[in-house]
């Protein structure tokens, strides 16, 4: 706030000195010229009454003339003195007016906004870089799950659509240079509760120097940054960025996965997808001849996985390519008949159109499907506004920028065990993931769960009263699946991972014992979510999971139920005594 006053007075200083100097000259000249009391004598205004009678003269207020009245000298230098004040505050007050259209004050004005929003927040927030289609996306998940999260974009308009987009909390948004170092410190870099920032611009530039920045200002904090360039990705790799997101890599592993494993590529996509979607099957592309309309990034990750999968590929693409060979390359566009039959679209199995246009791969959509209806079709989706469209065309895969940005963000930011429990997955075999399958639909009654996970450390002042102080009985997986907030009810959740010793189990057993420094991955529904996190606040409620019974809470409480446990001991020991003696 400082930075802003001084600010305001350096834009305001010549009105200021002007305002001074005719109230000081008129103050002077009403004190120099002679005035005549009541009894005639001649008199000199002193300096208080003159400047007490130019502030209200000046200003149009008039409570008469003091202390006596005045002469036609004074009246004359009044009369001057009121015409000077006036044009003084008419340019005083057009400069104030003026200043309030200063483009730098407003934005100074702004930032002190944002800095003050950032400094009261006070639950764990993400600071996220970019407000384009992926941060839309993620910000909606983020606000769905309760998460806070602070928003820096380059372009104002996009600011301004952040007040309209209707989240839960209000969330701080500031237009500048998210590359900015002194930028990212406002928006709350070092702040005791930001827990990882996001580099999500349309800039890799502007990425690699956010993951700079964070590496500099907070080498532990999570940092996730997406790259189309792979020295730039490995730039940021070099910086300890967490998660380096290249999309065009994550598709041609996506599309293998599915190529080769559709049923662990089906258990990773739920996984990986927002929760409280509905969970959509996707089938799986056939192997066989297929023609790749755009060989951009997107289309030589595709193609890779396809001739890894042992199809034939023709491409078709208006530059020429020198990695491909005459045979299976093609020079046109891709969106005509001719280029489309050349390529082998009446025998192929599928069709990839992955131009850098939705207009064109629409075009090139609909002339092959006119030429081979039954063709398998993968459509590449630029702009997420164009929904409609390949709706209406219905292709069997539609691969959409944003969305697999935003899974893939969503996958590092919910938890670093998610990560570790996918690469466990992709080693299952098929039947593994089938038998997965119904009890994940089952879980959330068809809609995508939430995935969260439990530390049993010093932080968790349950676990440490369950397994060191109270260790019996010991603490179970399956204690987790009974409902501390609904007694006698199951919650819908299934240990995903646990960890244990730095080893880690897939879909652990309910008898497995849980010691002090383990981790579990759940997922489930927002209820089951929600027990759990009060479960870990709750000494009380824990108990209850584990012996199913509820606990007193106050101290006089936990006094009288433990000397009834204590006696009712007692009576069954001499009840036994008096039992063994009969029968001797």
């Amino acid at each position: 706030m400082d930075g802003i006053f001084f600010l305001m007075l350096r834009r305001l200083r010549a009105p200021i000195v002007t305002l001074i100097a005719i109230y000081g000259i008129a103050v002077l000249g009403l004190v120099l010229i002679p005035g005549i009391d009541a009894n005639g004598q001649p008199y000199h205004i002193d300096f208080f009454h003159a400047f007490y009678f130019i502030s209200y003269t000046a200003t149009s207020i008039g409570f008469g003339e003091i202390p006596n009245p005045f002469t036609y000298q004074q009246r004359l230098w009044v009369l001057c003195c009121i015409y000077l004040a006036v044009t003084g505050w008419a340019y005083t007050i057009g400069s104030i007016f003026g200043l309030m259209r200063d483009e730098s004050l407003r934005k100074a004005i702004a930032q002190a906004r944002f800095r003050n929003k950032v400094q009261r927040i006070s639950e764990p927030f993400y600071l996220i870089c970019g407000y384009g289609q992926t941060a839309r996306l993620l910000c909606k998940v983020l606000d769905d799950l309760d998460i806070r999260f602070v928003i820096v974009e380059q372009r104002a308009e996009r600011v301004n659509e952040i007040a309209l987009a209707n989240f839960k909390f209000d969330t701080p948004s500031f237009a500048g240079d998210a590359s900015n170092p002194e930028l990212l410190k406002i928006a709350g870099i070092e702040h005791k509760h930001c827990i990882g920032i996001l580099g999500i611009t349309g800039n890799e530039e502007a990425n690699l120097a956010i993951a700079i920045s964070a590496y500099v200002l907070r080498p532990k904090l999570l940092s996730i940054c997406r790259s189309r360039n792979q020295a730039v990705a490995q730039n940021m790799a070099s910086f300890g960025t967490n998660k380096v997101i290249n999309l065009f890599q994550t598709v041609g592993r996506k599309f293998s996965r599915r190529l080769q494993q559709p049923m662990i590529s089906r258990v990773c996509d739920i996984l990986a997808d927002f929760p409280g979607k509905m969970i959509t099957e996707e089938p799986s592309p056939p192997i066989g001849h297929w023609v790749i309309v755009g060989y951009g990034r997107f289309g030589t990750a595709v193609h890779k996985s396809l001739l890894a999968a042992g199809c034939t590929v023709t491409v078709i693409d208006p530059e020429p390519q020198s990695d491909l060979d005459h045979e299976h390359f093609i020079l046109a566009l891709g969106v005509e008949a001719a280029s489309l039959r050349q390529a082998g679209i009446e025998r192929a199995v599928g069709l990839l159109v992955s131009h850098d246009h939705d207009a064109n791969n629409l075009s090139a959509l609909a002339t092959a499907r006119e030429i081979n209806p039954a063709l398998f079709t993968v459509a590449r989706q630029n702009l997420t506004h164009n929904h409609l469209l390949f709706e209406a065309f219905k292709p069997n895969i539609t691969s959409i920028r944003a969305e697999i940005i935003a899974h893939e963000c969503l996958r590092a930011m919910e938890n670093p065990l998610l990560a570790d429990a996918m690469a466990l997955i992709q080693q299952q075999s098929e039947e593994w993931a089938q038998n997965l399958l119904p009890q994940l639909l089952d879980l959330c009654r068809g809609e995508v769960p939430e995935i969260w996970r439990i530390r049993f450390n010093a932080q968790n002042a349950s676990a440490v009263h369950a397994m060191l102080a109270q260790p019996v009985p010991p603490l179970r997986i399956g204690h987790y699946t009974h409902d501390a907030l609904n007694h006698g009810n199951t919650l819908h959740c299934l240990a995903l991972l646990h960890r244990h010793a730095g080893r880690d189990q897939l879909l652990p057993g309910s008898e497995t014992l849980l010691q002090f420094g383990d981790e579990l991955l759940f997922i489930g529904d927002h209820h089951a979510r929600l027990a759990h996190s009060a479960v870990q606040e709750s000494i009380a409620l824990l108990d209850y999971i584990r012996t199913g019974e509820e606990q007193a809470q106050s101290w006089i409480f936990r006094r009288i139920a433990q000397w009834q446990k204590d006696r009712q001991a007692s009576k069954q020991a001499t009840s036994e005594t008096q039992t063994g003696a009969e029968i001797d």
